[in-house]
């Protein structure tokens, strides 16, 4: 082998013993990087991430219609502190006096310990150190004044982060009508109106701290998010105080499980209180657990009856005089017997009677003996007066209402009769009150409003107009005739406790059991209507579920007294103009129906006076005296006028009496 060749055969050895030499060490290298050092590395890559992030929107806010905020987004402010980037001379001289400051705001240190706590951050590079957390606008002001961290973000390290808190002003009378809105679920106006609170994000780039917190840095292409949309509710709290209130009282007396009551502006839909309280198992008290009044839906009971007397009365089954025999008080049906609460029965007598007593037999037999037959002829009544579907409310979580059909596999029998009187069909609180709003409303069904207008800064963006389910549910006269039954179950029937001639009431009462097919002793007690009785203004419901029976469970007795207290309060409140004020005082002076004098007084004043208990010929006399046309309904004494007395002559060229 020649000299040269071996001469590259040792040089190709020595440079393959070079690589192999680099390649040991490159591999030594990666091991002990990706090991030994890979975790602090990291750590390292991890502090230094940096990410465009979002930014939440404020949240819009939510009125009452009196102006009362109901729910807020409130912002929380944390404060952390980056030593390193303070000027050394400048930490060193204000650092004590920083923490004479931080002391002050946040005792669980003393200025000595927290001295010492930010040296101690220092020397280790930390460069995210909380100094404080929950700080509202104010406090943060104060902060961003302090020794160091007066100089801001770049010279004095302050870091500060905002986290918006939704908080409800109104605790424990709106929760669940103002309801929540998160990722996991949402429910009343919170998630409802969504899309118009939330408002738009931002975004902006942030540096990862440690774990999940991000310091916001300096970026020209940041976008400022943009506050959501305010709601403006119908909802006044004035009225919603006397609600709770008047509710709360009565489940405490009954120690009732839970209960709600709702009040509703007659002509425009418009809930203007809506309460709802139920008995925390843990101490007995009460809060708004649920929304009973839109999402519970049962069994109604006597509130029922409305319904089905509308039906006897619109068909031509049945008129007012219609008798009935409720026999003993036990009227049997397929071996299953319904009975009235008054033992022995009320004997024979007409539907008006057997609706302002609550006679369960008496509108049994008047509906099974008039739709047996052809029991689809009655629930095609309920169809088609929309009572089927929800009422569309503003609030997120409506349950539909359940109205049985003789097409369905479990209908039997026993199905027609025990709708009749408020068994197997079920309908939320607001439901119910919906149809009777629009018997108090001359028939005009309308859809329940509990917000009024969205705003923007003050502006307006939107507002929301009555709007009508159904114009017509039936005939003027049949809800002519409704009303008068109404009235007529405070006046004579039922309802007679919360009888007040001042504040006059219409409705009905509903005694239900529930789940009655295991036995036991639930009842839920109701009362629904409107007031005052002549001119309705505002409907209301009260449903108060399982009171104790022991003491007492009929709906005039519990639920009827809350009915009242609302009346009663929200009467008083009504505007008192002049005229009213004047009608008013003209109205007690006319309260004796054979004060003849004093019906000639009233029109000497140009108004119309109080007629009701007057026969045919001395109310004739009055009003033709005064030059009005007259039209009548009935025999008897007058029971109801219309216009209402008070109103001015010259707005009342007809004036129509009903008779009884």
């Amino acid at each position: 082998m020649s000299t040269e060749l071996k001469h590259i055969k040792s040089k190709i050895t020595w440079i393959s013993a070079v690589i192999y030499v680099l390649f040991v060490a490159i591999a030594g290298r990666l091991f002990y990087v990706s090991l030994i050092m890979g975790p602090e590395l990291r750590e390292i890559s991890q502090e230094r991430l940096i990410e465009r992030r979002e930014i939440p929107a404020k949240r819009g806010d939510i009125y009452s219609s009196d102006g009362k905020t109901l729910a807020t987004t409130k912002p929380v402010y944390t404060v952390h502190f980056d030593p390193i980037t303070v000027d050394e001379i400048v930490f060193q001289e204000e650092v004590g006096a920083l923490a004479a400051q931080l002391a002050k705001l946040n005792p669980t240190r003393n200025a000595s310990e927290w001295e010492n706590y930010l040296r101690t951050k220092r020397n280790q590079k930390n460069r995210y150190v909380l100094l404080a957390k929950d700080l509202n606008y104010s406090d943060l002001q104060r902060m961003r004044q302090y020794p160091i961290l007066e100089r801001g973000v770049y010279k004095g390290g302050i870091i500060v982060h905002v986290d918006q808190t939704r908080i409800q002003m109104a605790t424990n009378i709106t929760l669940r009508t103002i309801g929540y809105d998160t990722e996991a679920a949402s429910a009343g106006l919170e998630g409802y109106y969504s899309a118009y609170l939330k408002g738009k994000p931002g975004n902006r780039l942030m540096q990862k701290i440690v774990g999940d917190d991000w310091k916001p840095l300096d970026d020209p292409q940041a976008v400022e998010p943009v506050d959501g949309f305010d709601l403006v509710t119908t909802i006044d709290t004035r009225i919603q105080d006397v609600a709770q209130r008047s509710l709360l009282k009565q489940l405490v007396k009954y120690e009732a499980d839970h209960g709600c009551a709702v009040v509703m502006e007659v002509e425009t839909g418009r809930i203007v209180a809506m309460a709802n309280l139920g008995r925390n198992p843990k101490d007995s008290t009460y809060s708004e657990l649920r929304n009973y009044a839109v999402w519970e839906r049962t069994e109604p009971g006597s509130t029922m009856k409305l319904l089905s007397t509308m039906a006897l009365l619109e068909t031509g089954a049945a008129d007012t005089n219609t008798l009935v025999d409720t026999e003993n008080g036990i009227y049997t049906v397929y071996g299953k017997n319904v009975r009235d609460s008054r033992k022995g029965g009320y004997g024979k007598i007409n539907l008006r009677r057997a609706f302002e007593l609550s006679s369960n037999t008496g509108i049994v037999k008047l509906v099974e003996g008039s739709f047996k037959e052809d029991p689809s002829d009655f629930v095609d009544f309920l169809y088609r007066r929309k009572f089927d579907q929800t009422t569309g409310v503003q609030i997120k979580g409506e349950t539909a209402p359940t109205i049985p059909k003789p097409s369905d596999d479990n209908w039997s029998g026993l199905s027609l009769p025990w709708m009749s009187y408020g068994y197997g069909v079920e309908f939320t609180p607001l439901q119910l009150l919906t149809i009777y709003n629009a018997v108090a409303n001359d028939g005009d069904m309308v859809k329940p409003q509990v917000v009024e207008k969205i705003m923007d800064h003050g502006r307006e963006v939107e507002s929301f107009e009555t709007e009508i389910i159904k114009r017509g549910i039936c005939s003027a006269e049949t809800i002519d005739k409704l009303q008068i039954l109404l009235e007529g179950a405070v006046r004579r029937g039922t309802a007679t406790n919360i009888y007040d001639e001042k504040v006059t009431i219409a409705g009905k009462t509903g005694t239900c059991q529930l789940n009655y097919w295991r036995g036991g002793k639930d009842y839920q007690s109701s009362f629904a209507g409107y007031f005052p009785a002549d001119n309705p203004r505002y409907s209301c419901i009260v449903v108060i579920s399982k009171p104790n029976y022991l003491k007492g469970y009929y709906g005039n007795i519990v639920a009827g007294p809350v009915f009242k207290a609302i009346a009663d309060e929200v009467y008083h409140q009504l505007p008192r103009t002049p005229q009213v004020v004047e009608r008013a005082q003209l109205a007690l002076a006319t309260q004796q129906p054979h004060d003849l004098n004093g019906q000639h007084e009233a029109l000497e004043k140009n108004y119309l006076p109080n007629l009701r208990g007057l026969d045919l010929r001395e109310a004739l006399e009055i009003l033709e005296s005064a030059g009005l046309e007259v039209k009548v309904q009935g025999h008897g004494k007058v029971i109801k006028q219309e216009p209402a007395l008070g109103t001015a002559l010259n707005q009342c060229s007809t004036v129509t009496l009903w008779l009884q």
